[in-house]
């Protein structure tokens, strides 16, 4: 599966703390990311779009994770509040809608605003914060950065534009990739018996129909060959137009409200370069979402 690996996924660098969000929404101190909002790591890397970058830009955040880790345990963070709140980001089968059903127990714990979908009549299918109040000191789900950084801007009454980024304590889960996707694939495309195309066997479809029609029969993963399950990922969607590609990426980025696009940045494609086939935009979309998770606690 090596070949088929997100590359913001395979990066071994990301903080190996979870924290759990009770301590967060708790008026005790709690632990605050040294990559926290006030000082995100920065990267001479954004917007990049040449291939050979892409070693580069890791190695910047990486350089900084040592140093972040191991002041974790001793940073502190004022407690939650609307003007300051608490956003998960919530990467999909990376166990966290435990932690969402936690986060709204103890949100009402500690008497304090939650908007958290498939809680207290929020939709389920609930992806960009509300931009309107009333404002919340609690977030959580598979929301969009760029709906939260909007909402939480307004809410602060900042205006929206430029470099200007919200006050905000955050939180997100990486998985590890192969599991995380095998689990995602599973569960979207198999149990749920969920079909792309006109339900061709992927055996019997050339690599070539299978990306110009998404003529896919999704079975489990095991049964594809390296190609296909290469092809597989990049093309295949849910009934519901879901991916299981790039989840950080969907998440963190700007490119995650495009399924289509952020399936397909790390699989060759006509405007791909170097051996592996990344897209030319997977560079500075990597940058931007290591950027905005640097300013997270992040759990592996």
């Amino acid at each position: 599966l090596k070949c088929t690996r997100p590359a913001s996924e395979t990066l071994d660098f990301m903080h190996k703390t979870a924290v759990a969000p009770e301590s967060l929404l708790s008026s005790a101190s709690a632990v605050r990311p040294t990559w926290g909002s006030a000082q995100p790591v920065s990267s001479p890397w954004t917007g990049a779009r040449e291939c050979g970058s892409l070693e580069a830009v890791v190695a910047v955040y990486g350089a900084a994770a040592p140093e972040a880790a191991a002041r974790l345990p001793v940073a502190t963070a004022p407690r939650t509040h609307k003007e300051h709140p608490f956003v998960f980001f919530h990467q999909r089968k990376t166990g966290g809608s435990t932690i969402r059903t936690q986060m709204v127990y103890s949100a009402k714990k500690h008497s304090l605003s939650s908007w958290v979908p498939c809680s207290d009549k929020v939709p389920c299918e609930s992806y960009y914060a509300p931009p309107h109040p009333p404002f919340y000191a609690v977030y959580g789900g598979h929301l969009y950065w760029a709906s939260v950084q909007k909402a939480l801007l307004r809410q602060q009454g900042i205006h929206v534009g430029g470099a200007a980024t919200p006050q905000m304590h955050c939180f997100t889960v990486f998985r590890e990739p192969v599991s995380r996707v095998a689990s995602c694939w599973s569960y979207r495309m198999v149990e749920k018996k969920r079909r792309l195309g006109n339900g061709l066997d992927v055996k019997n479809v050339s690599a070539q129909q299978l990306s110009s029609h998404h003529t896919l029969q999704v079975k489990d993963l095991a049964s594809y060959s390296a190609s296909q399950l290469r092809e597989a990922l990049a093309t295949g969607m849910s009934h519901y137009g879901e991916g299981c590609n790039n989840e950080p990426l969907r998440i963190l980025s700007d490119a995650g409200t495009n399924e289509e696009r952020v399936n397909r940045l790390t699989a060759e494609n006509g405007a791909s370069c170097g051996a592996a086939g990344w897209s030319m935009d997977v560079v500075g979309v990597l940058d931007r979402t290591l950027h905005r998770a640097s300013r997270c606690v992040v759990g592996v």
